[in-house]
């Protein structure tokens, strides 16, 4: 009789165990939920790439307004801070892969000279306005001044 009843207990035991709906329920939400995340990373992304844009651009600009500072202390003497082609093509080695140089703009002139309105009114004053741009970012502007 004992071997009747552990045979009768086992075909009368319910199996466990997840149904074929429960498991594709399963599957739409996990699917949905992926779908989720990868839109999240992609803009995620973008959001690195233009971060990216922004640092590496103002870091060129940065180099190229400290070497015409550099060049300035030294009295103007130095042919990039003639006009503003020459001081462009001094920074033009201020790159990086994937990156173009920045532009310089330079307007020189003395104290009385027209937009030149930041230049000291010191007589025989030499004042030259610099302004580093690259892309859409603010200019780097720097007036150098010879006294």
């Amino acid at each position: 009789m004992k071997p009747a009843r552990v045979a009768a207990h086992v075909f009368n035991c319910r199996a466990r165990g997840f149904t074929l709906v429960e498991t594709l329920i399963v599957m739409v939400v996990l699917g949905i939920a992926a779908v989720t995340v990868a839109n999240l990373s992609s803009s995620l992304f973008q959001g690195q790439t233009t971060n990216r844009e922004i640092v590496v651009g103002s870091q060129l600009m940065q180099e190229c307004a400290e070497s015409l500072l550099a060049k300035g202390r030294n009295l103007f003497s130095d042919s990039c801070l003639a006009d503003s082609a020459a001081a462009t093509a001094c920074c033009s080695s201020f790159t990086a892969t994937g990156y173009s140089a920045p532009t310089v703009t330079l307007t020189a002139g003395n104290s009385g000279t027209t937009g030149m309105a930041a230049c000291p009114n010191s007589a025989g004053s030499d004042c030259k306005l610099i302004s580093v741009t690259r892309g859409g970012l603010k200019p780097v502007t720097l007036m150098l001044i010879l006294n």
